[in-house]
């Protein structure tokens, strides 16, 4: 990428969650670079509020009061787009909901409520832009994850909620890439209306003084623009600290004549990981580990 500034104009956004928060920093940093943002919220009057300051400040931006989840409300909310603007070429996945809870203790109706919002939300409003962006041959995605994905012991269904993301991401990707469209993942770590929830107040105060949603935007800002040719791929942020996040293969113990006493016997090799740990990008790079072990001929391939 040259050092032109990141610009959007003519780039039309939609932003779930953009009431509050790192959506309503996004949104802000979309606006001020271009975009005309679609202000999706649960909450109306904070989606029209973010929608009027925009607009105020000279950008364009429309609020669409629904709460994501059902296959209904994501037609509402890309058909919204569509009608307002007449293209979608920036879907940011960024509404969700907590139910902090250790495993077990959570109920059935908050497991069903998290993984509707945080998961199934964003899996069925990809599929209602999917075919406005493949129409176009241009289309960028980001997913909300979060670092809960691996574990804290008390994020309930929200931890598996965002793991998910994270292999719808991936799945996604692939398929895009053919078709000009883009899916990447961000696990923000921000100041933001969920940690309210969180029993430490002192954490609390430590995140709304070290942590500002503005400082995941930037990064936000970038995946979601024509500069970034970056695909299928997982990020952090927190605090103006960015990185890069891959699954990580340790080179572990090849035995065709493997048993349950040989695993034991070498475990901790078999957990070892070092320098020349092999990152995995997608299932193809583990694949191509196997076919190198156990080359794969055409009459296998049958």
């Amino acid at each position: 990428m040259s050092g032109n500034r990141v610009r959007l104009d003519g780039q039309v956004a939609i932003i779930t969650g953009a009431g509050r928060g790192v959506g309503r920093a996004t949104a802000s940093l979309l606006a001020e670079r271009g975009a005309q943002l679609v202000i999706n919220d649960m909450d109306g009057d904070a989606a029209g509020q973010v929608a009027s300051e925009i607009t105020q400040a000279g950008g364009v931006a429309i609020p669409v009061e629904r709460a994501v989840g059902s296959v209904e409300s994501a037609r509402d909310i890309a058909n919204a787009a569509l009608s307002a603007f007449g293209r979608i070429d920036i879907l940011i996945n960024n509404a969700g909901i907590s139910r902090p809870a250790p495993f077990g203790a959570d109920s059935d109706e908050d497991i069903e409520k998290v993984i509707t919002v945080n998961l199934l939300g964003p899996y069925r409003l990809m599929r209602a832009v999917w075919p406005t962006m493949t129409d176009q041959g241009y289309g960028r995605i980001l997913n909300t994850a979060s670092s809960a994905a691996l574990g804290s012991g008390m994020s309930g269904a929200y931890a598996p909620s965002k793991a998910g993301l994270i292999g719808l991401t991936k799945e996604a990707a692939i398929c895009g890439a053919p078709l000009g469209i883009q899916v990447n993942a961000v696990m923000p770590s921000a100041y933001t209306p969920l940690l309210l929830q969180h029993p430490d107040p002192d954490f609390r105060r430590w995140m709304e003084i070290h942590f500002r949603p503005e400082q995941v935007a930037a990064l936000s800002a970038y995946l979601v623009s024509p500069d970034s040719a970056n695909n299928g791929e997982l990020f952090t942020a927190g605090g103006g600290l960015i990185s890069h996040l891959s699954f990580a293969r340790s080179e572990g113990l090849a035995d065709p004549l493997l048993t349950p006493e040989s695993v034991g016997q070498h475990i901790e090799q078999i957990c070892r990981h070092g320098a020349d740990d092999l990152l995995l990008s997608q299932q193809a790079d583990l694949q191509a580990v196997y076919f190198a072990a156990y080359p794969l001929t055409g009459r296998q391939r049958l």
